[in-house]
């Protein structure tokens, strides 16, 4: 209060008229005082702090998401899959089969699932026996092709390592010929004497001989 009526005193000193003066400094100090910065509770701090933590720890969390490779089961490396997939993809292309052009979620659980199961170097095996076999691809009575999908299946998967696409070895067309018994070299050496009589083909084995066409026993002795 001593500072207003110092102010006061001081603007009647000027010549102001004292109801005035006192008028004046009136409204200065009101107005002061609705412009003055407002003091906050102890409440509103803590709830200001609060969002700002709560906002520091989602974007920590964003930040490490961004950063991570999805898991995968049991702790397998993604970078199997990529290694399974290009395999695949240049076996397939040396083969004339489909190449994958998307590594869909099921085909990358599936994946991951035959590697756990069996082990990255069986998995690599497969592949190549789907390029060795002719069934696997196209050489049967359906045209039907394998893709990376028959991989990715658990029965079919098995079916290969265990060699139920390999290749058989072809069989021959004609059997070698049955050896002839003895009776039945002499049936055929008479038929072939009778053909060259009958034809007149020469011979020079049988030239002046007969053929004797009574019957006889022609058994081996």
């Amino acid at each position: 209060m001593s500072e207003i009526r110092a102010l006061i005193e001081q603007l009647i000193a000027a010549g102001v008229d004292p109801i005035e003066a006192a008028e004046v400094v009136a409204r200065a100090a009101i107005h002061g005082a609705a412009n003055a910065p407002k003091q906050r509770s102890a409440g509103a701090i803590r709830q200001e702090r609060y969002r700002r933590n709560k906002a520091s720890q989602v974007t920590e969390s964003d930040d490490s998401d961004a950063g991570s490779e999805p898991s995968s089961p049991e702790g397998s490396s993604p970078t199997a899959v990529d290694q399974v997939v290009t395999a695949f993809s240049e076996m397939a292309r040396q083969s004339g089969l489909s190449v994958p052009r998307a590594v869909t979620a099921y085909r990358r659980r599936s994946l991951l699932l035959r590697i756990e199961e069996h082990g990255l170097p069986a998995v690599l095996d497969a592949i190549e026996r789907i390029g060795r076999s002719r069934f696997c691809r196209g050489e049967n009575d359906r045209g039907w092709r394998a893709d990376l999908d028959f991989l990715c299946q658990p029965k079919s998967f098995v079916s290969i390592l265990e060699g139920k696409y390999d290749d058989r070895p072809l069989q021959q067309s004609q059997s070698p010929p049955r050896p002839q018994s003895p009776s039945m070299q002499r049936h055929h050496d008479i038929h072939a004497r009778l053909k060259r009589e009958l034809y007149g083909e020469p011979d020079e084995q049988f030239a002046g001989q007969t053929v004797d066409l009574a019957a006889g026993d022609f058994r081996s002795h």
